[in-house]
């Protein structure tokens, strides 16, 4: 006997499903990009404005798509590959925003904390592993 949650995933078509997939993606993209450059930036302004203008909404929608998505394909929001890579992905905002925060900030400590929880998360979401 099928529950609401199969039956509900069951209405949600496959091309919407590959439009989320799709906006997701970019999203990331997005996240990535203002992250990437938030390290790379030389100067505070710089850096704040690849933080704020394109890594915080990047981050934002990327959330949103996700949680869509789990939503259309009926996927438990406490598979361990989810809650993992939700505190991955806020430990990676939160390097970003730190590096933006102040002149001077930017070692390889901060930096490890934006690259790695990025990468990690990316790698979560593409494999999705069942631990």
């Amino acid at each position: 006997m099928e529950g609401p949650r199969e039956r509900q995933s069951a209405r949600v078509s496959l091309t919407t499903i590959l439009w989320l997939r799709f906006a997701k993606a970019l999203a990331v993209a997005l996240y990535a990009s203002g992250a990437l450059g938030t390290l790379v930036a030389r100067d505070l302004e710089t850096r704040r404005r690849f933080a704020y203008l394109l890594a915080g909404p990047g981050f934002g929608l990327a959330w949103i798509f996700g949680f869509l998505l789990t939503f259309a394909t009926g996927r438990s929001l406490l598979s361990a590959f989810i809650l993992i890579s939700l505190v991955l992905s806020m430990t990676s905002l939160q390097g970003v925003l730190y590096l933006a925060g102040a002149d001077g900030r930017g070692g390889p400590i901060s930096r490890s904390l934006v690259v790695l929880p990025l990468v990690a998360t990316f790698a979560l979401m593409v494999f999705r592993p069942s631990f």
